[in-house]
């Protein structure tokens, strides 16, 4: 299947998923490693349109920089983390994240902890959640245009209703 969605799309695109939950709010005795090296061989199955797989981490997980490099380990993909504890906004996370060149996902979303402005990697990753005004929106150009201009790659996701292809489109200049 996912073979199949990667042969219909232009060159250039990107299928960027989110990891299945098991892997982020499942117990600390679940085997998380173990279901990430199951997953990620899936995953390469869409081959040069993979992009970044999304790791979303639940308020009541906290800091835990051993289990993130091992989780990061198994699954061997690059990946977009966003943590909804402050404990995991520290340096040795930082470190973690580096060394697997993953992303430090910024949100915008009031009710989780923002995600201080830490460059991690050449990857950027924003889940933005608001309704935005004219002004707003334009900030959002501004500093996501400069965001891309440091980065390899940026990925922008607005929240899943009518307007969000307009408001990409606006950042992307189209």
């Amino acid at each position: 299947m996912l073979a199949g969605w990667a042969g219909r799309v232009p060159d250039g695109f990107r299928f960027c998923l989110k990891a299945h939950r098991g892997l982020t709010y499942s117990a600390d005795a679940y085997d998380k490693e173990g279901l990430a090296r199951q997953v990620a061989p899936v995953l390469r199955g869409i081959g040069p349109a993979l992009g970044p797989v999304l790791l979303q981490f639940p308020p009541v997980r906290q800091r835990d920089p051993a289990m993130l490099d091992r989780l990061l380990g198994a699954l061997g993909l690059a990946a977009a983390v966003e943590f909804r504890h402050d404990s995991w906004f520290a340096d040795d996370v930082y470190g973690v994240l580096r060394a697997h060149g993953a992303a430090l996902v910024v949100t915008d979303q009031d009710k989780w902890p923002r995600a201080p402005r830490v460059e991690v990697s050449g990857l950027a990753y924003y889940r933005l959640r608001r309704d935005y005004d004219a002004a707003a929106l334009e900030r959002w150009r501004r500093e996501l245009r400069a965001e891309a201009a440091g980065r390899d790659e940026l990925h922008v996701y607005f929240r899943h209703e009518p307007e969000a292809p307009a408001r990409a489109a606006y950042i992307l200049g189209e």
